[in-house]
């Protein structure tokens, strides 16, 4: 980790690797960089509330949180002696006691394929969420029945390059060319599996938020149809491609 500068990103990027690679590097030192089978299963502890960054269509971490045992109270605070007979539980016995317990469980009904989208983990994404996931979830409705490119244009960070937030919205939406109103329009549609991904993703005040600015959008086009005319070219075009 340490030629990755302790950047969450980077970090999130090496952990890729090791989660999901078959084989691994072994550079130790003074002695030859040889590969080896990648038999790694990795549990992560910690009090921090972003430990890792993780992007709304993660399917490698399961993200738990645990009310500890020890509860550092104000009582326990700077209290040395409570601490040292703390961390001297942690015996060989008790680690040994540890491994016994999670070699023994039953896990056989556990599909991991299916990493369940718990509270902890949403609060994590939430934190890693980057201004393109912001920008998808102020405008979500938009975003499903298809959006025009140039206003999904208008939404860029001024300090980002366009080529990255292109790069970015394409990773995750349809470029469609329905023609509306008799006039091709470049649209956005936001993909199924991206769609899956944000149901769960989506709080309360995210869709108070997009639920406004689609009323406003919708008001603003509404005389001429313009939405309904959006939503309909798109749903042709899919079709057609489907077929």
């Amino acid at each position: 980790m340490m030629n990755y500068n302790y950047s969450k990103k980077d970090v999130a990027t090496v952990m890729k690797s090791i989660i999901s690679d078959l084989i691994i590097r072994i550079n130790e030192k003074n002695t030859p960089r040889r590969t080896a089978e990648n038999v790694m299963n990795i549990t992560n502890v910690t009090n921090a509330d972003m430990l890792v960054q993780l992007y709304t269509d993660d399917r490698r971490h399961l993200v738990c949180a645990c009310k500890t045992v020890h509860q550092v109270s104000e009582q326990h605070k700077e209290d040395v002696d409570y601490f040292n007979e703390l961390s001297q539980s942690y015996t060989q016995e008790f680690y040994e006691n540890l491994i016994t317990f999670l070699l023994e469980r039953d896990i056989s009904q556990f599909n991991p394929t299916l990493i369940p989208m718990t509270k902890a983990k949403k609060q994590m994404i939430n934190v890693s969420r980057s201004l393109v996931d912001d920008v998808i979830m102020e405008h979500y409705e938009q975003f499903k029945q298809g959006i025009p490119i140039n206003l999904v244009s208008s939404f860029k960070p001024s300090n980002w390059l366009v080529k990255i937030y292109k790069n970015l919205m394409v990773h995750k939406c349809k470029e469609q060319t329905p023609r509306i109103n008799g006039i091709r329009t470049r649209v956005y549609k936001l993909n199924e599996d991206q769609q899956t991904y944000y149901d769960k993703m989506m709080s309360e005040e995210d869709n108070e938020m997009s639920n406004a600015n689609y009323q406003k959008y919708k008001k603003q086009n509404e005389d001429g149809g313009f939405i309904e005319q959006v939503a309909k070219e798109v749903q042709e075009v899919q079709e057609v491609k489907e077929d």
